[in-house]
């Protein structure tokens, strides 16, 4: 401690320091030869000799000046630096790369704030009030465009070899075509791994949900590494079991039942709504199918006088049923797609009100840095997994366990 209070002292006395104006300039000029210094290096390092040395040269390439000054943003302010040249036009710093005027700081900074929905007028105002720093909206769209290397690199990832539980479905944004804003279906997947924790697997955008594109990008997850799915739970898109059949043939279908309950909620008078739909969650939440067959025939007697009630909950009970074959825990991870539900909700929030997108390639980048922000929370598997992992290996044998 007496040491760093005898290293501000000199710092004070040798620079004259008597405001904290006076100190921020001499903190940025000391940040500036620190990385000045550091650029150096990193040259020495790569000609393989400092600067002023006699010695003998492993090779003919040498120093070449100085690129133009140029101003990089950092958080606490610009910082001014000049990149040295090697004649041969090999050297790549690290710490500044070249073209490069702003710190990763900034640039997780801008990227974060861009995946949260924030427009580049308020980005602007926030760097200038926060940071003191300048931003045009031509540099934040710049910074912006960066991240497509990173999606083209996601979107072509290798996938999971086994995914225990897969969640799809559709939302809609807009997006305009020959100056015609459409509506399009951005196709979202989410998997389960092996170790329970959840990933986007992907997110496609199509014309309309269909199950001819769905078999499309069933097919690209298979050829880019994913060889088993156990389960996948979705809502009641026309043949969408039959097209999942046809490219993973030994997968288990199934229809969300909270989606099966909304729609009873839809044709229920609303004094009797709730009623209704206590009546109907005992039944998809009873302990064991002998009990769901117990509380379908309470339903239907209690509800007889109201048969277009009772027809759709008749319809529904192969889905319930198809559930109960497996234990509680298994139960309460496949009969709703809430996992998926939740994130799609994220993913409106950061698309709600922009408008129409100019091109598919905006909407793919901005969802792209949302997932990467949902998926940082994402590090703990699904509860009680271990239990799950036992029963999965029970009911599945070596379909799972080659995997473990």
């Amino acid at each position: 401690m007496n040491n760093n209070n005898n290293i501000a002292k000199k710092l004070i006395e040798e620079n004259n320091i008597k405001t904290f104006n006076d100190f921020q300039e001499v903190i940025e000029k000391l940040q500036s030869d620190m990385l000045q210094t550091l650029l150096d290096a990193e040259l020495d390092c790569h000609l393989g000799y400092e600067k002023g040395s006699h010695n003998k040269k492993e090779n003919d390439n040498r120093r070449n000046g100085y690129c133009s000054e140029k101003k990089v943003k950092t958080k606490t302010g610009n910082l001014t630096v000049k990149t040295p040249r090697d004649r041969n036009g090999t050297f790549e710093p690290v710490v500044i790369p070249k073209k490069q005027t702003m710190l990763d700081s900034f640039e997780e900074i801008a990227m974060s704030c861009y995946a949260k929905g924030m427009s580049l007028r308020d980005m602007e105002n926030l760097f200038q009030d926060i940071y003191k720093v300048n931003f045009s909206k031509e540099q934040l769209s710049y910074l912006i465009s960066k991240v497509n290397e990173k999606v083209q690199k996601w979107q072509s990832r290798k996938l999971k070899k086994i995914y225990t539980f897969v969640y799809i479905d559709c939302m809609y944004v807009h997006i305009k075509s020959d100056l015609v804003s459409e509506k399009r279906a951005v196709y979202v997947m989410i998997g389960i791994d092996i170790y329970g924790k959840k990933e986007v697997v992907g997110i496609w955008i199509g014309k309309n949900e269909s199950t001819t594109y769905w078999i499309n990008i069933l097919e690209e997850i298979k050829e880019r590494g994913t060889e088993e799915i156990l389960f996948i739970s979705m809502d009641g898109l026309t043949g969408l079991s039959e097209a999942i059949e046809t490219v993973y043939s030994k997968t288990i279908t199934q229809r969300c039942i909270v989606h099966l309950a909304r729609n009873l909620y839809k044709i229920c008078n609303r004094k009797e709504a709730k009623e209704i739909l206590n009546d109907f969650k005992k039944i998809y939440k009873s302990a064991n199918k002998e009990m769901c067959e117990f509380y379908y025939n309470e339903f239907v007697k209690k509800y007889k006088d109201n048969q277009r009630i009772v027809k759709k909950v008749q319809e529904a009970m192969p889905h319930i049923y198809s559930i109960m074959e497996y234990p509680a825990e298994i139960r309460k991870i496949i009969y709703t797609t809430n996992i998926i539900e939740s994130v799609n909700s994220a993913l409106r929030k950061v698309t709600r009100g922009k408008g129409s997108f100019p091109n598919e390639e905006a909407v793919i980048k901005l969802l792209y840095l949302r997932i990467c922000e949902l998926e940082k929370k994402w590090n703990k598997p699904i509860s009680n997994w271990s239990k799950i992992l036992l029963q999965l290996s029970e009911i599945f044998g070596e379909r799972i366990n080659k995997f473990l």
